[in-house]
């Protein structure tokens, strides 16, 4: 709130009567911002709200879908992982489509909500990094679906892989294939004779699809570890990442307020889906018993393939080796365990680092190897930590709520790969997934391209994009991952290490850069949010971390293409969102006040905003015995209200929308409006066409007075809106009846 209660004002006439979200004005009164526009928003409902499979939705959710976004949507159809792709009936800039995204990440049925994976992104003009070794991606394996069902039940039994299938799946494909083994979540990896290429992969997959043998077919792709350097250097103190810039100049995440808050829950397991991990001072007694997922002998260098030992043995590796790219020889990393120390090394002990999680427990997941990984093998151990049942492993005892996957490589997110990361989510495990760090389009990646999971790209240390750091129009947030190629070894991520060139010698610090360590940022947070609200589900989180970030710095690709996500992570703003969705939600009063000599209406649910109005703070206001229901945190069923201040010179007023059209219009066209919040409140839109309100909903009505000085009114009393309009305000809302919100009874 802003005291600028007590100025003069002033305002352009007729300005804020143009913000009501016709198709018309909805379709191009926003910006242009360079990246296009978007028409089409892919959603996945929780169990109870989800359409059988291949089904469309009922008129009855897409009519409520529709009055949550307050745009109109010209239909719905069932992606091939069941998933529901939902068609605007007008294209939006992307800046809009994310909030409409965010807005339904909010709601009690959805498990998540995205953009449309490849809409609306334009390349960036800085250099590209290159891919290590040499050559092109080769992919062995496919990971199967089938549409036999008795096949699925087989899977997850984990049975023996018959012979049965391997005749029909050859002539289907156009070349042998043979099955291997079963995989998570009923599907089944399948093995081509030698390696071939991507595009001759994908082709088969496509293939077996269109014959109908499989439900779903995917190429295993390669991925490998999200680092862009192996510089190491011991621990110089400056963990500016964790700090907020008013103390260091730095763009960080402002863990350090959030600890005023929470330092997490030790009932807390992060999953760190990896390289495994090695001992280490300063991860001491966080490490629980995980699990190797690392199925290629080669690639394990421990002297098999899956075992109970998460233990890195090195990822050491002579040229030629392992297939291309991951050819050339290399030292190891110690992927794992640098990962592990930005999420969780202890905190407040005197040595060492501070992790962001002073209290989880970190649960290692090995999935990646020297030659890098298998998807089948990131996906298998990806279910493993939440919990889902694997075939041919153990049961995990420390299911986990947060996965972080600094890994990734080229491919697309499949439906079959989709289909078992929609698994995981259902399950409510939020996952923070790795951009990439090759300066290019992350819905050109898996996992970054899977709808759901958190993607996650890079900055550094003032608040600009990283230069090798992946972008896309669909990116949820950024966090810092450190640019010692632009601004020199100081901007980078202080975190554990090992010295060992090739096995593990002794434990030591690094400075490193890269999205693998933005990732754990967005990981570690999210587990601090869970520590002071365990009920969030990971839709949620993601939308209360978009709601709370920094911004990126002014001028940067960031902000001209709008393809780094919401923001900068701000670890302080997103435990206090948590933190204020506590509970069972309880609708308070948004009250009226009114400024005679003004004559002004101004409108407040928040408690300290009308104490201090009562207590005679803001000179002139006066409550006007008017008043309706509003909730103050994310609300099943109910969507956020923005609110914007005109300042003097264009008004000396507020302005509240329920619709996230609105909303995107009024800050992308009206650039002198102070956008104060994205959910000052929380309450529900009409239907755009009949102006009806849902069940156990009361009909707001707004008015403009169309004066120089504008100023709106919001009101339930159809009389007193009445009186107004014969006094000359004009009426603004939807249907006959022109309601533009609807208030909780």
């Amino acid at each position: 709130m802003k005291a600028a209660f007590t100025h003069g004002i002033a305002c352009v006439a007729g300005v804020l009567v143009m913000l009501l979200p016709h198709p018309a004005l909805a379709a191009g009164a926003a910006a242009d911002s360079g990246t296009g526009t978007v028409s089409r928003l892919v959603l996945r409902l929780t169990p109870g709200a989800r359409p059988a499979a291949g089904a469309p939705l009922d008129s009855a959710t897409l009519a409520e879908l529709q009055r949550a976004l307050g745009v109109p949507l010209a239909g719905a159809a069932a992606t091939g992982a069941g998933n529901q792709v939902i068609e605007l009936a007008t294209p939006v800039d992307a800046a809009t489509a994310r909030q409409f995204a965010n807005a339904l990440r909010l709601r009690g049925d959805v498990v998540w909500a995205e953009i449309e994976r490849g809409t609306g992104v334009r390349a960036a003009s800085t250099k590209a990094f290159a891919a290590a070794g040499t050559g092109t991606r080769s992919v062995r394996r496919l990971i199967v679906t089938f549409a036999d069902a008795s096949l699925g039940l087989a899977a997850r039994r984990n049975a023996a892989p018959g012979t049965d299938q391997n005749a029909a799946l050859s002539v289907a494909a156009g070349t042998p294939l043979r099955v291997v083994r079963a995989m998570a979540g009923g599907a089944w990896l399948v093995e081509f004779p030698e390696a071939v290429d991507a595009a001759t992969a994908e082709a088969a997959a496509t293939r077996l699809e269109r014959a109908g043998i499989a439900r779903f077919a995917a190429p295993d792709y390669p991925v490998r570890a999200m680092l862009t350097t192996n510089d190491p250097a011991f621990v110089r103190g400056d963990q500016w990442n964790l700090k907020d810039a008013a103390s260091t100049g730095y763009v960080g995440i402002d863990a350090a307020h959030a600890w005023d808050i929470t330092t997490g829950s030790a009932g807390m397991v992060i999953a760190v889906v990896d390289s495994g991990i090695v001992p280490h001072p300063d991860l001491a007694g966080r490490i629980l018993p995980g699990y190797d997922f690392v199925s290629d002998p080669t690639s394990a260098n421990d002297g098999g393939g899956r075992d109970a030992d998460p233990t890195d043995p090195g990822d050491w590796r002579t040229a030629g080796l392992c297939p291309a790219p991951m050819d050339s020889a290399e030292d190891s990393i110690w992927h794992g365990t640098l990962v592990t120390g930005v999420v969780a090394a202890d905190t407040n002990n005197g040595t060492g680092v501070a992790g962001i999680d002073w209290n989880a427990r970190v649960l290692p997941v090995r999935a990646l190897g020297r030659c890098g990984g298998d998807y089948s093998d990131i996906l298998n151990g990806m279910a493993w930590a939440a919990g889902i049942p694997v075939p041919g492993a153990p049961a995990n005892p420390f299911p986990a709520k947060v996965i972080n996957l600094s890994v990734g490589g080229p491919g697309r997110c499949d439906s079959q790969i989709q289909a078992i990361m929609d698994q995981i989510l259902d399950a409510g495990v939020f996952i923070a997934v790795a951009a990439g760090n090759d300066n290019a389009n992350a819905d050109g990646y898996v996992p970054s391209s899977c709808g759901g999971v958190s993607t996650v790209g890079a900055t550094d240390q003032f608040g600009a994009r990283a230069t090798y750091s992946n972008f896309s129009t669909n990116m949820d947030i950024s966090a810092p991952g450190g640019d010692r190629d632009r601004n020199g070894t100081h901007d980078s991520i202080v975190t554990t290490w090992n010295t060992g060139k090739t096995v593990a010698v002794s434990a030591t610090y690094a400075d490193a850069d890269g999205t693998s360590f933005s990732t754990p940022e967005v990981a570690g947070v999210a587990a601090l949010m869970l520590a002071v609200n365990p009920a969030l589900r990971p839709a949620q989180i993601k939308a209360l971390m978009a709601q709370s970030v920094s911004p990126f710095a002014a001028g940067s690709d960031c902000v001209t293409q709008g393809i780094c996500g919401a923001g900068i992570l701000n670890a302080f703003g997103a435990v206090k969102a948590a933190q204020a969705s506590l509970g069972a939600p309880v609708a308070l009063p948004a009250v009226e006040y009114y400024n005679a000599s003004q004559d002004h209406y101004f409108l407040t649910a928040a408690v300290n905003e009308i104490a201090d109005l009562d207590n005679g703070r803001f000179i002139g206001w006066q409550r006007t015995g008017y008043a309706f229901n509003a909730y103050v945190s994310a609300t099943s069923g109910f969507g956020p209200v923005c609110r914007f201040y005109i300042p003097p010179g264009h008004g000396d007023s507020h302005f509240y929308s329920a619709s996230p059209s609105e909303c995107a219009i009024a800050l992308s066209t009206y650039p002198f409006f102070v956008y104060e919040s994205p959910n000052v409140f929380y309450i529900a839109p009409p239907d755009l066409v009949t102006g009806a309100c849902p069940p156990n909903t009361t009909p707001v009505y707004r008015v403009w007075d169309k004066r120089v000085d504008t100023n709106h009114r919001y009101m339930t009393s159809a009389a007193v809106r009445a009186s107004m309009v014969a006094a000359g305000w004009v009426a603004e809302g939807y249907g006959p009846d022109q309601v533009i919100m609807c208030a909780p009874k």
